[in-house]
Parts: C-alpha cells; structure tokens; sequence
C-alpha cells in the first residue's frame, strides 16, 4: 500500500516530483500487492530517476560525471548506480551527501534481493529475466509482496533524500523549464535529463537510439515523446555514452532483432530497446495463443565469438535461432505443418478416387521428380539432378546467408509432378525435424511451408500464408518472415502464376515483391509457375521494378524432366500393368506416360477397365471421358433421367475452360456454370427440370459457407482445364469460326497439353492455314500484354505443328514468340523465313542443305546439332541477342567469340561492325559482357567478398575475362558512382553487396539521360 495519498503527489517540492511520476505507475487495490510485472515497472523508474539525479549531483559538484547509457535497462541503471556512488563520495556538497546516502540504502535494497525464492531466483535481475521469458510466477504471495515492499522501500529512500531540498524552475530557452534542486543553496540542475513544459507535463529522458531522443511523459495524455528541439540534443550528447562506431555487425543484429520480434509481437506493442553489459536487451509483449493474451518478456542478445549471434537462455548463450525456434514453439510448428500436409495428401487421393475412380496409390513406390536447373535466362544448365538434391541446394543457400533472396522457380509441363515433388519435399523434411526433436536431438534443418493456389484465387500472398500457418496457433505471415530471414522456414508457393489471377500476369513481380522487400537480401523462396508465358511476364515486370529500386534477388529455375522410359515401364512393372497394354499404346501416348499423371491414368485404366475399353481414343481423350462419365452420373433428375448428355456436359466444361480463360483465374463463380450448362443445351436452364438444382454437385464446386450462391467451380486437375480449353478453341476451327478462334489465342497464354490437343483436333492443314492468317503485332502499350499472349501462343502452336508434321511450313512465320527452345534437329530441307519472332533458343538441323532466313527476329540461344559448316543456311542472325552458341564441343558465352565462330561458320551476320574494323578494347569488351548478363538474369546486384571477387562460385560469368578485369569492372562503377557497395550481416568472411544505382541496360546504353555513364566508358576506352 502507497504511504501518500494520490492528492499529495503535487509536483512543487523535489519529492513531489519524483511522487507525482511514480503515481502514473499503476497502483494495486488497497491491501494488495502490485503485479510482479507492476513491480519491476515501477523499480525501473526509480533506478533511472535515482541513476539521472545522481548524475545531475556530481556534475553540478564539479566532478567528471559518468555517462549516462543511450537506452539502459535494469541492469545497467544499477551498474551505473555503483560507479557513480563513489563519484558522490568525492564530492563535499550538501546534495552529494544527501543523495549519496540514498543511493547506498536503494543498492543494499536491491542486493538483497527476494530471500523468500526459490535459490535460483533469489537475485532480483534473475528473477525478472525468468518472468520475462515466460517462467511460471513463484508459488505464494510472498515474494510477490516482498517485491512490492522492495518497492516502497526505494521510493522511500529517494523521498527522503530530496525531503529537505526546494524545487527551482528556471525558463529554457525553447519555453520549456529546467527544474534543479536546491538544498541550503547548494543547486543541482537536472536540465536536460528532466524538464517540463508550459503545459504542465514532465519529461524524463529514455533513450537516445535514433535520430532524436525519446522521454517518458508524466501528466499528459502521451506517455512518452521524442522532442526535434536541437538544443535537447545538444545538452544530451556530452553526458550519454558516445554512439557504438566500427562495429555494423552488432547494429545489423539490433535492426534485425527489432524487426525479427514485430513477428510475434502482440499487434499493440512496439519492443523497447535498451543497452546491456554483454549487449543489449529488448522488453516486449508476445502474442500467445490465438491472439487471446500476451507475455511480457525481457530477451539479451550479443554477438558472441566469431561475432555469432546469441540469445541468453536463463543459464547460458545459445545462438540466435535457437531463440526464434523457441518463439515460435518448434516442436508444435514441426508437428501441425505435418498434420497439414498429411490431410492436403488425403484430399488430393480422395480427390483422385471421386473424380476419376483411382484406387490408392500405396501400390507403387513413389518416383523422386529429376530437373534441370539454370540461370533465369536458361543459360549455365546443370546436369540433371533429383529434387531432393534440389532441396539441398536450398539448404545451402540458406546456410550461407548470402545477401541476395534465392528465388528458385519449378517449371514444368502439367502433370509433370510439381505439386507431389514440393508437397513430398515439405512432408520428408517436417517428418525428419519432428522425429529428430522427439529423440531430443538438436535439428538445423528448415521446415518448408508449403501454400498452394488451388481454392484460394484472387487472395493475397499474405493471406494464404496465414491460412497456412493458422493451425499452430502461434505463426502468422510476420512471424513467417522472421523464420524465412533467419534460414529456419523456406516458403514453397505451387502455382503462384494462378494464385492472383491476371494480376499475376500484369505485375508478375508486384505480388510476390512486398515479401521479397521484407526478406530484405536473406533467405529462398521456391515457387512453381505453371506456364512458360508467366516466366516471360515475370522477367519483363522485374525489369521495370530495377529501375524503381527492385530487391536484393538472385533467380534460378529448375525445370521438371518427364520420366525416361525406364521410369515408365519400372511403375507400370510395379502397378501390374501388363507389358502388353504398353506395347499397343501408339507412340503419341506412349510419349505422353512420361508425365507422372498420364502414367498413372493409364494404369488405372488398363487395370480396372480392361484393355477394350481404352478402344482406339486417345490417352488424353479417354480421360476425359472418364471425367465426364463420372460427372454425368451426379446429374441425374427424376427416375434417373439424364439432366445432360455426356457432350453437353463435354462442352459445358469447355464453355466454363473459355469464360476461366477470359476471366484470367482457374475458378468460375455457380452463374459461370449455369451460363456454360444453357450454352451447352441452348436453351434455357429451366427447360431441363432440375438441372439448375443439380449443378452444384458437381466435384469441383467448393464453398466457404453452405451459401451455394458463393460458391467456386475448379477442375480437380490443371490438365482437365488445359483439355477442355483445347476442346473450345479446336471446335471453333472444326466449326469455321477462326475469328472467334484467334480471339481466344489473345485471352490467356496457353500451355503445352491446350497447344498438343488443338493441333491435334483441328489438324495440321487446318491449323497451318489458320496461323498463316494471323499475325499478332504489339500496338498500344495497354493492349501489350494481350498481343504478347497472342504471340506466345502463336509461337506455341506453330511449335506444335512443326513436331508433329515433322518440316517447317513453307509460308513465312510472323510476329511469334517461342518460348520454349524451337528443336528443328530433325527437320530436312528446311526453307522458312521468321520475320519480327522471339525465340528463346533454337536447335539446328542436323543435316545439311537448309536454309533459315531472319528478319527482325533474336535468339537468345543456338545449339548446333550437326556440323558447324551447316550455319552457312543461317541468314540474318544478330549476335548481339544472344547469349550462348552451343557448338558440338564448345561452349560459347562472350559476344566477340560469339560472333567469330558465326563468322567462321558462314552464318550471315546483320548487326557487327565491319570485319576490318578492330574491335573495342577487352575492357570495353568485358563490361559490356558483365552488364548484358546481368541483364539477362534479372541481376541488379551481386555479393562479392572484401577482395571485390564474386562469393558465389556459381557466378561463373564474372570470370569470362579473370579476376583482374572484373575487379577493374567494380572498381570503375564505384568511382563513377554508379554502383556502390554496402556492408551487410553476413557469417564468416566479410562480405559486401555491389548494387546499381541505375539499371545495366542504361549503363549499356550510354545516351547521356544517366550521370556517370561517359565517364565510365571514357575510362574503360582510355585503358
């Protein structure tokens, strides 16, 4: 209980002042103690009001005063109170005497600590450190009451110090007052660490963190403040301690820990910083639960040997992730991300069995996914690897912290496995972490959240992630970001390109940025994009964001391999499915069992239907057969009457294919539906009883309320999409509407199995004739996109027909964008011309006697597949687009050799200069290499060590012209600033990040609009 009552606590007396702050304090019922954490409040503001006045006293007795913490806590209020008690020793005034006596008695209070504790949390810090990282409160009330008594005890100290000392408040120079202490004359201004203003309110200095220093308020509706006045400041500075220099390390942890703790933090409280002997300390409210409470916690932190990041536990140092593990509660994350993904497995077999009749797929052994990984712009290819060699890489990635967000995407056809081989990834590795805590094993490894955009269209990123996290109780997207950062979670997005419909498509990069911007430099993210066309959306909209300040990203793909045919036959071996069914398979669908989900439907087929019944239709055919078959049973009126036909339903799923095409997104709205049933039986819905009833059966109509009226249709499976997408674009060949057809090629880009099954329902005459006739041309800017997705799928389908005609067509090919590698290998007598094409890469014939004419077309990439002499039937190559010739021995990557060996060969060159003419100097050279490779991988910048040598040994492009020209490179962009390097929080060898003030392509341009680019090249030109 206080012994003064709230109306005395009048701040017109020294003791006044100090009582009217402490009543802001919160005061416990009569009769009752004070929380513990009350307690420790409480204790922390009389330790600094006893710690600033005692500083004030020796500096007005003409001492040295000790300076002041620029954030201390608890800890250092009561190291600083040891120092100055000798400094007032010193001192012969009457106000060192005073308030050295009370500065004796607080710490032989404070040292004595809680006598009726356990032994371990006797000591007062020991005890408040235990409270802070959520330690259960001491059985009783004693010590809690011994606390509170400790409490009053000090403010009584304090009180009677100041008991016979008059208040004096002089006028600042910035209206506020100075108030100093007078005792028998002998004054002590505690000017600048307390003061008050005009208005009444008193302010006791904080912290001095940042740009301005904060006080704690007393008597206004602010609790605390950070004043601009410069003469604050400038009275400040010569009593703190002076500003830490020369050790980024430790002001990178302090930034990161701020942030890092914003991800468990209750949503309203911001952590308070504070200095500490060993480091520094942070005082939070941690959110628990389900939002439904919080903890109070008190964390240090230091940066240990090795300048090691490191949490102190209530025994000992323990790294820094521990600690983020810990928060996050490991154990139980480890445990319900595998619950999720166990029940995701469960849904996709169910799936499976409702809508095609699978039967479990425990029979067979499951095959590991191989791909192929290069750089953004498909130069660099690995061999090919297993996925979970993939994983390990991205193990390493994180291990290494290496100042640039890995972004891994996961290309592949539909139907490839993508979806199995990241779900089984994040399975295998939540199973390894929780098995290795339940032996009590220590357990480095990340967890991989695993998000999918089926059944979440039009949502954020940010809200999937937390939908994905819900079930821990104790994760959100912040916190996410924390573990991602800090290399403890990698977050795996499947089909991110569907995942915000056609806003994914016009911003590629604006919705997965805002993550990127928070990683700040650290971490992987794995995402699988389900188009090729998306890819080329992403590069251009990454483009534009380096120009805006784009982040520290580095990008790898990884493309998904179909299954040799010894995969093939080994599962059908291990389904039972008799070689013979294989062996009668014609080579079109024997080439399509490369894709695991072809496979599979083949041997559910042939081991439940029987071989007849796979009958002459093709693999892709009878699926959806199938489907539709299994569909048509659930839309079923009175006495069983069928509500649609098998081709009515066939083409409804077509009709709900082009207006989810039109629309951008995979789901279609219950009106979508019902208006693709009434175009299916033309007429209205109503004409068949029932049918409007009956439609909400259907298997991929889903709903997050029993509100049918809001509910999504999808299709269980992209490929089912993909086909019956195929059936509305063909039937309107087959039907004589090529208008409507090419209206459709404008929609949406279109992936290989709409491409493969178009070709083959329209045939290759049809087809031919209808690509001759339409020519896409980029017009408006608004209307880019859709001419861009035009010529992507132009160039898919004449990539199609090519394959499956087996010669190029005779007609010239226009205005089309390749975005996979156009294999002519085994094309013969080839006589084409390609005006205003893209292609990102082009394999030669094999054989001589052709002849490829280019107009206004680039490759990114050649491979010859015959002899070199046969690039004499190349016309009109430009070098200066291409990244790579692949010779049968040789790899080619710099533009000069590039050019040569087109040269040497006979290929018919349009953009070099004369022959005759010398070449710029190998400086020149070698930057112009540097900067266009930078520009094809989308890099704005790169990790180099102290010598300025690039840290990832995977840069293999910034050593084409040796160490010494690429470190005359760097050196070059730094004086003419455009670049500068920058420290950043690495492990292990000191590191540094080169980033770009302006993007490559303008340093490359030299046209005068960027500072500093004649510079640079005048300087390379004069070596």
């Amino acid at each position: 209980m206080q012994e003064w009552a709230a109306e005395e606590a009048i701040p017109d007396t020294p003791a006044g002042v100090f009582r009217f702050m402490e009543s802001s304090y919160t005061s416990a019922p009569e009769n009752n103690p004070r929380s513990i954490h009350e307690g420790f409040s409480v204790l922390d503001f009389e330790l600094r009001f006893l710690s600033l006045l005692a500083a004030a006293t020796v500096r007005a007795a003409g001492r040295a005063a000790v300076q002041v913490g620029r954030s201390p806590g608890l800890g250092e209020w009561t190291g600083y109170l040891r120092h100055v008690h000798k400094k007032l020793a010193e001192c012969p005034t009457v106000s060192a005497g005073s308030v050295g006596r009370a500065v004796g008695e607080v710490l032989d209070l404070y040292d004595q600590g809680v006598p009726g504790a356990p032994r371990e949390l006797r000591d007062l810090k020991r005890l408040r450190d235990h409270i802070s990282h959520g330690g259960p409160l001491p059985a009783g009330a004693t010590e809690l009451a011994t606390l509170d008594e400790l409490v009053h005890s000090i403010a009584r100290a304090v009180t009677a110090s100041l008991a016979h000392a008059e208040l004096a408040l002089r006028d600042g120079a910035s209206g506020e007052l100075r108030p100093s202490f007078i005792w028998d004359g002998d004054e002590v201004s505690l000017w600048p660490f307390v003061h008050m203003k005009p208005d009444g309110v008193w302010h006791l200095f904080s912290k001095y963190t940042r740009a301005h220093p904060t006080f704690l308020c007393f008597g206004g509706g602010s609790v605390n403040s950070s004043p601009l006045d410069e003469a604050v400041q400038a009275a400040l500075h010569p009593l703190l301690k002076p500003k830490r220099t020369g050790n980024g390390t430790l002001e990178y942890f302090i930034r990161d820990v701020e942030q890092d703790l914003g991800g468990f933090a209750d949503y309203d409280s911001e952590p308070v910083y504070a200095d500490h002997d060993q480091g520094f300390e942070f005082y939070w409210d941690k959110a628990t639960g389900e939002g439904t409470g919080t903890q109070s916690r008190r964390d240090y932190f230091r940066l240990g040997p090795n300048n090691a990041r490191q949490w102190r536990t209530e025994s000992n140092w323990v790294p820094y992730t521990e600690y983020l593990r810990s928060l996050a509660n490991w154990p139980v994350v480890a445990t319900r991300l595998r619950q999720n993904l166990e029940q995701l497995e469960r849904q996709l077999a169910a799936e499976e069995q409702d809508t095609l009749g699978w039967i479990s797929r425990e029979r067979v052994t499951p095959r590991m996914a191989k791909v192929v990984i290069s750089d953004m712009d498909g130069s660099h290819e690995e061999l090919p690897q297993t996925f979970a060699a993939l994983i390990d890489g991205v193990d390493q990635d994180l291990q290494a912290n290496r100042g640039q967000t890995q972004v891994v995407f996961i290309n592949g056809e539909a139907g490839i496995g993508k979806t199995r081989a990241m779900l089984t990834a994040a399975k295998t590795r939540t199973m390894e972490v929780e098995q290795s805590l339940q032996a009590g094993e220590a357990s480095d490894q990340a967890l991989f959240l695993y998000v999918r955009s089926t059944g979440q269209v039009l949502d954020s990123l940010r809200t999937v992630v937390d939908s994905a996290v819900a079930s821990t109780r104790n994760l959100t997207d912040k916190g996410v970001k924390a573990l991602c950062r800090n290399g403890l979670m990698t977050l795996l997005i499947d089909g991110f390109d569907e995942l915000l419909g056609g806003v994914g498509y016009s911003d590629a990069i604006g919705s997965l940025r805002p993550w990127l911007d928070e990683l700040g430099g650290r971490g992987v993210v794995v995402v699988s994009a389900r188009s090729s066309y998306y890819m080329g959306q992403y590069r251009s909209s990454v483009e534009r964001a380096n120009e805006q300040g784009m982040p520290f990203v580095r990008h790898r793909v990884a493309t998904v391999q179909r299954w040799s045919p010894q995969d093939v036959t080994s599962f059908l071996d291990e389904y039972g499915v008799p070689r013979e069914s294989l062996d009668r398979l014609p080579e079109h669908d024997r080439n399509l069992l490369g894709l695991p989900f072809f496979a599979h439907a083949f041997a559910e087929m042939t081991l439940q239907t029987g071989e007849a019944e796979i009958g002459n239709n093709t693999l892709a055919e009878r699926l959806l057969d199938k489907y539709v078959a299994r569909e048509e049973r659930k839309l079923t009126g009175q006495g069983d009457a069928v509500l649609l036909t098998s081709s009515e339903l066939r083409r409804m799923f077509q009709y709900v294919a082009e207006f989810m095409a039109t629309n951008e997104e995979r789901e279609a709205d219950i009106g979508e539906l019902q208006e693709a049933a009434q175009y299916a039986i033309e007429d209205e819905l109503s004409s068949r009883r029932h049918l409007k009833q009956r439609l909400p059966v259907l298997c991929g109509l889903t709903a997050a309320t029993d509100d049918t009226s809001v509910s999504r249709f999808r299709f269980q499976h992209e490929l089912f999409f993909d086909q019956f997408l195929a059936g509305a674009a063909s039937s309107y060949l087959l039907e004589g509407h090529p208008t409507l057809f090419q209206g459709m090629l404008k929609q949406s880009p279109w992936r290989s199995a709409t491409v493969m099954g178009i070709v083959a329902a329209a045939g290759e005459e049809r087809g031919v004739q209808v690509l001759t006739d339409f020519a896409p041309r980029l017009q408006r800017a608004e209307q880019e996109i859709a001419s861009t997705v035009a010529a992507t799928n132009l160039g898919a389908l004449w990539e199609a027909v090519i394959k499956k005609t087996g010669h190029m067509p005779s007609a010239d090919i226009h205005n089309a964008v390749f975005a996979d590698e156009l294999d002519l290998s085994q094309i013969q007598h080839m006589n084409t011309r390609l005006v205003g094409c893209e292609l990102a890469g082009l394999v030669l014939p094999a054989t001589g006697g052709w002849n490829l004419r280019l107009d206004n077309t680039s490759i990114k990439k050649i491979k010859v597949s015959g002899s070199p002499s046969d690039l004499a039937g190349l016309h009109g190559v430009r070098h200066a687009d291409m990244a790579e010739l692949l010779l049968p021995n040789k790899f080619l990557y710099r533009r000069e050799h590039i050019l040569d060996a087109l040269r040497r060969y006979g290929a018919k060159v349009v953009d070099a200069e004369d022959r005759d003419a010398s070449l710029p100097s190998i400086e020149v050279l070698a930057a112009r290499h540097y900067l266009t490779t930078m520009i094809r991988k989308l890099e704005n910048s790169v990790i180099l060590r102290s010598d300025y040598q690039p840290e990832d040994s995977r840069l293999k492009w910034t050593q084409e012209y040796g160490t010494d020209l690429w470190k005359r490179f760097v050196n070059e962009l730094l004086d003419s600033k455009l670049a500068h390097d920058e420290t950043f929080s690495a492990s292990g060898e000191r590191k540094v990040r080169l980033r770009l003030k302006c993007s490559a392509a303008a340093i490359l341009a030299d046209d005068g609009t960027r500072p500093g680019t004649s510079e640079f090249w005048s300087r390379l030109k004069g070596s």
